[in-house]
């Protein structure tokens, strides 16, 4: 059994206001993509794969800097986890770990707890529990309030046996997650619970607090340097 990850960057940055991929945006001085292979290369991967843009690879081979091997990705994030899991070689007792290069603030432990849920279960993802109010809206009119027992926020990392991750590429579909693909095959997908900071940067918003996280987490003898 080996444990192989593949960081999903083929998205592009579209509602960030960028014209470049969304891994490629600058964080802190650094790609976010770079932060986030930093974070989750912390736990050690018989083999990693980086699905990224077509036509810019290059970029994020200086990005990356050796630390994955480089996949070009398809139309859909789904299409470019089938290229990036075909490119593992995986075998079926593998399993294979999923992760959103726009999330750069996982913790090991956390992707440690997903791959050992898988491991005892099959499937399993980090998910944060829903605490907003939820409101189901026509236009600009509220329609109901939405009972938020039992609603988790799916993220990543999310992990797979690698047969069943075969099958659920296989079927073709186009999901959500990959979570949602192996549900459909009836399996059960383990719930292990992250911290909220693992949030994903999709707005000019969330870039915000990503640089102001980073900051908050600066030796002070730095911070009295760049003043």
């Amino acid at each position: 059994m080996a444990r192989l990850l593949i960081v999903a960057a083929a998205g592009m940055g579209k509602r960030l206001g960028r014209d470049e991929p969304k891994a490629l945006v600058d964080l802190a001085g650094r790609p976010l993509v770079s932060w986030t292979l930093d974070a989750v290369r912390s736990v050690l991967f018989a083999r990693s794969r980086v699905a990224v843009p077509p036509g810019r690879e290059n970029r994020f081979e200086a990005a990356i800097g050796g630390r994955a091997g480089i996949v070009t990705g398809g139309e859909t994030r789904a299409a470019s986890v089938r290229r990036a899991f075909d490119s593992l070689a995986a075998e079926p007792e593998d399993f294979v770990c999923i992760h959103d290069a726009a999330r750069p603030f996982v913790t090991s432990a956390e992707t440690v707890s997903v791959l050992e849920a898988a491991e005892r279960t099959g499937a399993a993802i980090a998910a944060t529990p829903v605490v907003d109010t939820l409101k189901r809206v026509d236009g600009d009119r509220v329609v109901s309030t939405v009972a938020r027992d039992g609603l988790f926020a799916a993220g990543t990392p999310q992990v797979f046996r690698a047969d069943l991750l075969a099958r659920a590429l296989a079927e073709g579909r186009e999901d959500a997650d990959e979570a949602a693909l192996v549900e459909a095959l009836g399996t059960t997908v383990s719930i292990v619970f992250v911290s909220r900071l693992g949030f994903k940067i999709t707005t000019p918003e969330d870039l915000e607090m990503a640089e102001a996280l980073i900051r908050s987490r600066e030796p002070k003898s730095r911070k009295e340097r760049t003043k």
